[in-house]
C-alpha cells in the first residue's frame, strides 16, 4: 500500500504537469519519459509481488484488479474487443475467496455495463464469453450466471429485448446438468419461462393470433394487410395502460393512412370491463379478447402491461417493450433499411 500511495502521488503530479505542456516541446517529451518510467516501475513492482507472494489473497486480489494492456497490434476498431476479451485474464478463478472481495463484483459491473454495448446481442455475447470460462470453477459459474440473469431481468432493464438474454442464459446455463445449485422444479420453472419468452424475440417471425372481437366476430392478426402491425396488449385497469391507450389512439388516427394497423389484445379482464374500455377510449382499431389467454400463450410474451410489439411486412418482430412514442422510431428504422425513407 505504501508503494501504491507513493506511486499515485508522483504519477498524478507528472500527469498534471503534462496537461500544461504542448506536444513537441522539450519539457513535454521529458515529462512523458518520466511518466512512462514511473508506470514501468509500477509494473516491475507488481511483477515481483505476484511472483514472490503468489499464494497470498492480497496478491491475487491485486493481480485481479489489473487491467489488460491495450493492444497496439490490432486495428483501432478492435481494441475494445480485445480489451474486453482479455479483461479477466488476471483473475485466478481457482480461488473462490476472491468472490468475497470487491474486485470481482466491480470487474463484473464494468465488464457488463461499461465495456459491453447495451443491446441484447452484445450483452449475451459478453455473458457467454465470461461464463464459458468458468465451467471448471463452480462458485464463479454460479455467481456470474445468477448475477447476469438478475441484472437483466426483463422488468429491470431498458434493453428492448431483455428476454433474449434470459432465454439464452436459461438454455445454456440453467439446465439440469449445469444449474447444480437448483432443484429440478426450479430448473423446470426457469426453462418453462424461457420457452414462453423464446417465441417472441426481436428478429423472430411473429405468430398469428385468432381471437374474438367485441361483436363476437373472429379476428386474425395475419389477415390484416398493412405493412406494419402494432400488437398492443393491455389490461383495462392497468395504470400505465390508461396512460398509453389514448396516446395509441391518437397515433393510430395520425398514421392509419401510412400502411400501419393496430391489433389490440385485452388480457386478464372481463367481457363487460373490456367493452366499456374500448368505448371509453374510442379504440376504433381491431380489438380482441380471449378469457383463457390461449390465443396468445407462447406467441407474444407479456410480463407487464401494456406491451407493444411491432411486426414488419414479413411479419418479423422488429420491436417490443415499447412506449407509443417509440413506435415511429422502430417503423422508420425498418423503412430506412428497405430504402423507403
Amino acid at each position: 500500500m505504501a508503494f501504491e500511495n507513493d506511486f499515485s502521488s508522483r504519477h498524478k503530479s507528472v500527469v498534471k504537469y503534462l496537461e500544461k505542456l504542448n506536444p513537441g516541446e522539450y519539457e513535454f517529451d521529458e515529462q512523458t519519459k518520466k511518466k512512462e518510467s514511473l508506470e514501468q516501475e509500477r509494473i516491475d513492482y507488481l511483477d515481483r509481488l505476484f511472483t514472490e507472494h503468489s499464494d497470498l489473497l492480497f496478491t491475487k486480489f491485486k493481480q485481479a484488479g489489473q487491467n489488460p494492456k491495450v493492444r497496439d497490434d490490432v486495428p483501432e476498431d478492435k481494441k475494445v474487443y480485445y480489451f474486453r476479451k482479455e479483461f479477466w485474464d488476471n483473475v485466478d478463478f481457482s480461488d473462490p475467496r476472491l468472490i468475497r472481495t470487491p474486485v470481482i463484483i466491480n470487474k463484473l459491473k464494468r465488464y457488463m455495463k461499461e465495456l459491453t454495448a447495451q443491446n441484447q446481442d452484445s450483452v449475451f455475447a459478453s455473458a457467454k464469453m465470461l461464463v464459458d470460462k468458468t465451467f471448471a470453477y463452480p462458485e464463479y459459474y454460479k455467481f456470474f450466471s445468477n448475477w447476469i440473469v438478475i441484472q437483466y431481468e426483463p422488468t429491470k432493464t431498458s434493453l428492448m429485448d431483455p428476454e433474449y438474454v434470459f432465454v439464452n442464459m436459461a438454455r445454456n446455463y440453467f439446465t439440469r446438468e449445469r444449474a447444480f445449485w437448483s432443484d429440478s422444479m426450479e430448473v423446470y420453472a426457469i426453462q418453462q419461462r424461457a420457452h414462453e419468452m423464446g417465441q417472441s424475440l426481436v428478429g423472430q417471425q411473429g405468430q398469428n393470433v385468432i381471437s374474438t372481437d367485441q361483436n363476437g366476430n373472429t379476428k386474425e392478426l395475419f389477415k390484416l394487410t398493412a405493412d406494419y402491425l402494432i400488437v398492443y396488449m393491455y389490461n383495462p385497469t392497468c395504470e400505465h395502460c390508461m396512460e398509453q391507450t389514448p396516446k395509441l389512439v391518437d397515433w393510430y388516427h395520425k398514421n392509419k393512412n401510412n400502411n400501419v394497423d393496430v391489433f389490440a389484445i385485452a388480457i386478464d379482464t372481463e367481457d363487460s370491463e373490456w367493452k366499456d374500455y374500448i368505448e371509453k377510449n374510442q379504440m376504433v382499431f381491431h380489438n380482441v379478447y380471449d378469457p383463457t389467454n390461449r390465443s396468445i400463450y407462447a406467441k407474444y410474451y407479456v410480463d407487464i402491461t401494456p406491451e407493444i410489439y411491432v411486426l414488419n411486412k414479413e411479419r418479423k418482430i422488429i420491436g417490443k417493450n415499447l412506449k407509443v412514442n417509440q413506435i415511429d422510431i422502430i417503423v422508420n428504422r425498418d423503412k430506412e433499411k428497405r430504402g423507403l425513407n
